[in-house]
């Protein structure tokens, strides 16, 4: 059932309610499809195999990312992520950039959980206890997903109404990466506390 925001949308491009609906439908399905592929991909990054020495490595680029957090604050983690969900946005290059990031994000939980002999796996799924993963993770597949849609609207010709929804949602990703960054910078002080 279409709402009064809806409506204009509908009346705007003259639009049967089902077009629109199917529309929401396919955007639905392929954001879905692209949160699942989002923790895939970091997974494969955790359970990949990992040298002693470039697991230190990572684990000191970790620290290093720490150590600014404690100097600069939240920002630093908003930044980071916020950056990254840009990139993630772009057309055509923003899936690549993000199943990348994504992936090393699990070559860093390999890192850590080798340093400490944990099982990865483990360690991938305690980080979806926070709720600061999930909200980083809708983000990214948004964005992704918006890139995959940016994309065809340009072979479409219909960049315009694709771009004002693209703005919507990097308003929408900035702010829910700005209280993930929030959460996590407070659950990080709490742990370093205790």
């Amino acid at each position: 059932m279409l709402n009064k925001g809806n409506a204009g949308l509908w009346l705007k491009y003259n639009l049967p309610k089902s077009t629109l609906v199917s529309r929401l439908k396919a955007r639905v399905a392929v954001f879905l499809a692209l949160l699942i592929l989002c923790i895939f991909i970091t997974m494969i990054g955790a359970t990949s195999e990992i040298e002693s020495e470039e697991a230190l490595k990572l684990s000191q680029n970790l620290n290093d990312l720490r150590e600014a957090t404690k100097t600069v604050g939240f920002q630093v983690i908003f930044g980071n992520n916020f950056m990254h969900a840009l990139i993630m946005f772009a057309p055509i290059l923003g899936p690549c950039w993000g199943f990348y990031v994504l992936y090393n994000t699990g070559r860093f939980i390999a890192a850590v959980s080798a340093l400490r002999r944990i099982n990865p796996v483990l360690t991938f799924f305690v980080m979806f206890f926070f709720p600061f993963t999930w909200m980083e993770y809708i983000s990214y597949a948004l964005a992704i997903s918006e890139s995959f849609f940016l994309t065809y609207s340009i072979f479409k010709r219909g960049l315009k109404a694709e771009f004002a929804s693209a703005s919507k949602l990097i308003v929408f990703c900035a702010a829910l990466l700005l209280v993930a960054a929030l959460i996590e910078f407070h659950i990080i002080s709490l742990l370093e506390s205790s």
